[in-house]
């Protein structure tokens, strides 16, 4: 666990994710993407990298990894709390328990989110054609950690 304070007078906490963490969860993943992860994707997710935002018990984002196969699965930070630093404090904390390299990939027209993971040392490495339900292609971003 660790505290932050941000810019606009408010404390976060970024910690591990609890069960009862999960309704709030899933509305932020609801108000942040068109095509949502199915809630069991969240439980499955429970005991493996998975952190939230907490703002004055009040959940405002969260992120996911996948140690073994060194990938972040997703990260949305609540569209009220954006731009404060709650994504960058999140992802730092996934980082922090990978090893070598992190990938993740990310909807060729999502523009903020690019230069979200561009400003936090991703690089852009591939295209993965019609990777989304909806025919759209990804681009493939790796970090090297260490």
């Amino acid at each position: 666990m660790k505290n932050y304070t941000l810019s606009k007078s408010f404390k976060v906490l970024i910690r591990k994710c609890r069960m009862e963490d999960l309704p709030d969860v899933i509305k932020i993943e609801n108000l942040s993407f068109k095509y949502t992860y199915p809630s069991s994707i969240f439980h499955d997710y429970l005991s493996k990298l998975f952190f939230v935002a907490d703002e004055n018990k009040k959940i405002v984002g969260y992120a996911i990894g996948d140690k073994h196969r060194h990938l972040i699965v997703s990260i949305a930070v609540h569209p009220e709390y954006r731009r404060n630093g709650i994504g960058t404090m999140l992802i730092n904390e996934i980082l922090k328990n990978m090893e070598d390299y992190a990938v993740l990939q990310v909807r060729k027209s999502n523009i903020d989110a690019i230069k979200f993971y561009k400003k936090n040392g991703f690089n852009e490495k591939n295209i993965i054609k019609y990777y989304y339900i909806d025919g759209e292609d990804a681009i493939l971003m790796s970090k090297k950690i260490g």
